[in-house]
């Protein structure tokens, strides 16, 4: 195997017996701080010499997607370290493998939804034991920002991000911060845990936090992805009714076998909302797509009072006017990531039964490369999932 990245010296007041690896830069031109959307800061993560190398996947120079070995990380005082049990298949992925072939960011290791076994802990940990069962949330927020003191902890100004600009779970094993994971609920599959960390609590902040969900209300979900069928579950728990808009005729088989009251083909939206709602409207419409169809078509179903919920990220530029936002007193919002706290509530939602993140492929860790192209083809319904150890059914 390939040993990728370097050992430097010894950062300033760092343990004196561990050595380091540097990936990445270590900030943009201006100075600024970088995180999911931007050029990555540097990474640097610890390690033994004397360690054994550990496996992971790594997004390279020109758009290759390589199986390499590396030292295993050790944590740091307020870190642990975790054997990844299971690590999901995100679309967001496949952006940052863009980014990287294009030279917009430099090669990193993917995957943030990220289930695992507690390994080691740090000196100063208090908050789990070595062989807890843990989800892990991408996000590690810095905690002493403007944002992070208001409980915005997915808007910090000075944190990282696990997949992102950190080593993610594609990977033997991940380092993440004190505060950044919680158990696992011991019955739930491992496969099933893992995109709780995203796909769920995206979906939750989405659906829930920015959205406000209701009983009897109308929500419309425009993409039926893992993201868009863990939101139709969750507005399902609410009592909304739910129409998923999706053009693969297996995704939105998925969105009903979920609890979508119906799901149709963008071209058939406009009927299908007059079956739902009197007045053809929406209460709520959620965009897990990004393009500027899905926002035109999410702005024309949208009633008197709605809200119009943004998540995906995209670059096609669309239009608003005040009069968009003031007649019939609709809101636009943007969803970024999640907390800690919706991370929880899916999770007790998943350990109650109301909350199952649709999981249709499990693959070892060495097959992600194909299950990222077979991604990128459309062949994937819901969630890919992979095993760094054992493959467990």
């Amino acid at each position: 195997m390939l040993l990728v990245a370097s050992a430097t010296e010894n950062p300033r007041g760092a343990d004196a017996h561990a050595s380091f690896l540097r990936l990445g830069r270590v900030k943009s031109q201006d100075g600024t701080s970088l995180r999911h959307g931007r050029e990555p800061k540097q990474i640097v993560f610890r390690f033994s010499p004397g360690d054994p190398l550990v496996r992971a996947i790594r997004f390279e120079a020109a758009g290759s997607i390589r199986l390499v070995q590396l030292p295993t990380p050790i944590p740091g005082p307020e870190e642990v370290l975790v054997q990844v049990l299971a690590a999901g298949v995100c679309h967001r992925d496949l952006h940052l493998l863009d980014e990287v072939k294009a030279g917009e960011r430099e090669p990193l290791i993917p995957g943030h939804e990220i289930v695992g076994r507690v390994s080691k802990i740090g000196g100063d940990v208090y908050t789990t034991t070595v062989g807890d069962r843990v989800v892990v949330h991408f996000e590690q927020p810095c905690g002493r920002c403007h944002q992070c003191k208001r409980m915005r902890t997915n808007l910090c100004e000075n944190g990282h991000s696990l997949g992102f600009d950190l080593p993610g779970g594609y990977a033997e094993f991940v380092v993440a911060r004190q505060g950044t994971f919680l158990p696992s609920p011991p019955n739930l599959d491992v496969a099933l845990a893992a995109p709780l960390g995203c796909s769920g609590a995206t979906a939750y902040r989405a659906v829930v936090a920015l959205g406000e969900a209701d009983e009897d209300d109308l929500v419309v979900v425009i993409g039926a992805g893992g993201v868009g069928l863990s939101a139709i579950q969750i507005a399902k728990v609410q009592g909304a009714r739910v129409l998923a808009i999706e053009p693969r005729e297996e995704a939105r088989k998925a969105a009903l076998d979920v609890g979508a009251d119906s799901a149709v083909t963008p071209q058939d939206a406009a009927r299908a909302l007059h079956d739902l709602a009197p007045d053809g409207k929406a209460d709520l419409t959620i965009d897990f797509v990004g393009t500027r169809a899905t926002f035109d078509l999410g702005r024309s179903v949208l009633g008197t009072g709605g809200r119009f919920v943004a998540v995906a990220r995209g670059d096609e530029s669309v239009s608003v006017t005040a009069n968009d936002l003031v007649d019939g007193g609709k809101a636009y919002l943007g969803s970024y990531s999640s907390t800690m706290a919706d991370l929880a509530r899916v999770i007790a939602l998943a350990d109650a039964g109301r909350l199952r993140p649709v999981v249709t492929r499990r693959e070892p860790l060495a097959e992600a490369a194909q299950v990222l192209n077979d991604l990128r083809a459309g062949k994937i319904v819901g969630r890919a999932v992979l095993f760094p150890g054992p493959m467990i059914p």
